[in-house]
């Protein structure tokens, strides 16, 4: 570039000004604007990972009211037949499941404080609160699924051990 423009002054001063004019219009015709680089794309979002349950179970589930309120449960507490609590034979204690009615998709949260049921053909016992938030209530079994995921135990240790319920 600096060449072409000691070319055209000494042009000039020579008296070649149509070649120098000349030469500059040729640059100016060849030169080229630089263009605006394309935006770049976003990254492409990562996929959303949906939960994976740890257990599952479905099966027959009943519910469970005043006939016990007050009474201790396994896990040594007074049941609350308002809580929302449930039985399970074998999860331990403390575990927090979600319990869907396969019928309705109605599902709520509870964490096992008993031991249960006793009643052949049936999974788990859930409170009256509970049995009122999956709509079972009045038919007084549903058939449900049963799922532990790992990140609502850890919601409830922070909850317990804050002493804010987790229900």
């Amino acid at each position: 570039m600096v060449r072409t423009f000691l070319r055209l002054l000494d042009a000039w001063r020579n008296g070649r000004v149509l070649g120098a004019l000349a030469l500059a219009g040729l640059l100016a015709a060849c030169a080229q604007p630089e263009l605006p680089q394309p935006a770049a794309l976003p990254p492409e979002p990562a996929p959303i990972m949906q939960p994976v349950p740890s257990f599952q179970q479905e099966g027959l589930a009943s519910w469970y009211g005043a006939e016990l309120d007050r009474h201790r449960t396994a896990s040594g507490e007074r049941f609350d037949m308002n809580g929302l609590t449930a039985a399970h034979r074998s999860l331990p204690l403390d575990t927090v499941v979600r319990v869907t009615n396969l019928k309705n998709g109605q599902s709520v949260s509870v964490r096992i404080n008993d031991r249960g049921p006793f009643t052949p053909g049936r999974v788990i016992d859930l409170s009256h609160a509970a049995a009122l938030q999956i709509g079972m209530k009045h038919d007084g079994l549903a058939r449900v699924r049963i799922e532990v995921y790992d990140t609502d135990q850890h919601k409830h240790v922070a909850t317990v051990e804050s002493g804010v319920p987790a229900f």
